[in-house]
């Protein structure tokens, strides 16, 4: 079976698919995108296909590709905290680090300083404020995100 005439046939349902699990239609247009381009690469493979075996793998496709990216942005987030939250290099670094936090709500603040200041793990910062360890995780993702903002 031929893949562009699957592509083409299934278009706009793997569209709609990857807008559902995306939320996004740009996000959605470029999983889209990327999985008919792993076909191309692939090609070979589909020979021996029906239409839809070629379809499931490109639904399949596309579910990997947004876990891909969901990976990736993690990392990327990850990354972020590491840097931001490094040993300042400047006293200026330090100043504007300082003053990001005060924009923080109180119990962001702790958690936040708790973390990264003080080193300690999100279970240890549930057992100091008596929260549990999922709460603490969240409520530091949060944090994160109002300081990404703000930068």
């Amino acid at each position: 079976m031929n893949i562009y005439v699957v592509y083409e046939k299934y278009h706009n349902d793997f569209l709609a698919f990857a807008k559902s699990i995306t939320k996004d239609y740009n996000e959605a247009f470029d999983l889209v995108q990327d999985a008919y381009v792993a076909a191309l690469e692939r090609e070979e493979m589909f020979q021996f296909m029906n239409e839809y075996q070629i379809k499931g793998w490109f639904f399949t496709t596309i579910r990997n590709k947004n876990i891909d990216n969901i990976r990736k942005r993690s990392r990327l987030d990850y990354q972020w905290e590491v840097d931001i939250f490094a040993k300042e290099e400047s006293f200026e670094e330090k100043v504007v680090m300082e003053g990001l936090l005060e924009k923080l709500p109180k119990h962001l603040r702790d958690l936040v300083v708790l973390r990264y200041k003080m080193n300690l793990n999100s279970r240890e910062i549930g057992e100091k404020l008596n929260l549990p360890p999922s709460t603490v995780r969240s409520q530091l993702s949060k944090a994160l995100k109002i300081l990404k903002d703000y930068l």
